[in-house]
């Protein structure tokens, strides 16, 4: 089941308690089957919404990613300035990778969806920054990628919701995430069950954390042979 963004708050959570569910029974079979090739880690690239967090969970989830990295060869770290929330994406037409300097539609869709958060972000959501805090933890294996889960307080779905309502007037239908997860790695080469005792002890190792995020981000994303970069357009400091 996809997330819908026109949810209520308790719509959300309850389709939360289902997915962790489901994130813990594909930890389960990564550990007996091994890892497969994320279809996501073949090279295209795309535009990107995104929530951006305080230093002290990026910092630790950029090293955890590292440390899968350095356990899983051919697994890319994901760098600091890649790990955040996304609210919605859109893939690049046919693959290619986006280019705003060279390209006028990719900078017009890029100034759209700046405009969408602009517009998010005027609207009275009746939350504060602690309204929008999420929970982190666990850290979390699943045969195509690791992840660190996230558990919403109200505000972040309202502010989810409103990015979403702000951009379809403008045509743009984003794809939703299901929830503001950290992406830690998407795994280009598969691996078999024996390599795992070492990964799963590292990614038990994470220390929960409840933070609110700190800004949103508009960006565009290059996904490239042991690489995953985003790259800011428009950046958003949230009060």
């Amino acid at each position: 089941m996809d997330v819908d963004p026109s949810w209520s708050f308790d719509d959300y959570q309850a389709y939360e308690r289902t997915r962790l569910n489901e994130s813990l029974a594909e930890q389960a079979r990564a550990h007996a089957d091994g890892l497969e090739v994320d279809p996501k880690s073949e090279p295209h690239g795309g535009y990107r919404i995104a929530c951006v967090w305080p230093d002290q969970v990026i910092s630790a989830a950029s090293a955890l990613s590292a440390r899968l990295a350095d356990l899983l060869p051919g697994t890319p770290a994901y760098p600091y300035q890649a790990i955040h929330s996304s609210i919605g994406n859109i893939s690049a037409p046919d693959g290619r990778l986006v280019d705003p300097d060279r390209h006028r539609g990719d900078r017009d869709l890029l100034d759209q969806l700046a405009h969408a958060v602009e517009t998010a972000l005027a609207a009275d959501l009746g939350q504060d920054a602690d309204g929008r805090r999420v929970a982190f933890g666990p850290a979390l294996l699943s045969p195509r990628m690791a992840l660190v889960f996230g558990r919403p307080r109200p505000g972040y779905w309202a502010l989810h919701r409103a990015v979403h309502a702000a951009s379809r007037p403008l045509g743009i239908d984003l794809v939703t995430s299901w929830g503001p997860h950290l992406t830690l790695t998407r795994f280009a080469q598969p691996a078999g069950a024996e390599q795992l005792d070492a990964v799963l002890k590292a990614l038990a190792a994470w220390t929960p954390v409840t933070v609110a995020p700190t800004a949103v981000l508009v960006g565009f994303y290059t996904v490239a042979p042991g690489e995953f970069r985003v790259d800011p357009y428009r950046t958003f400091e949230l009060a």
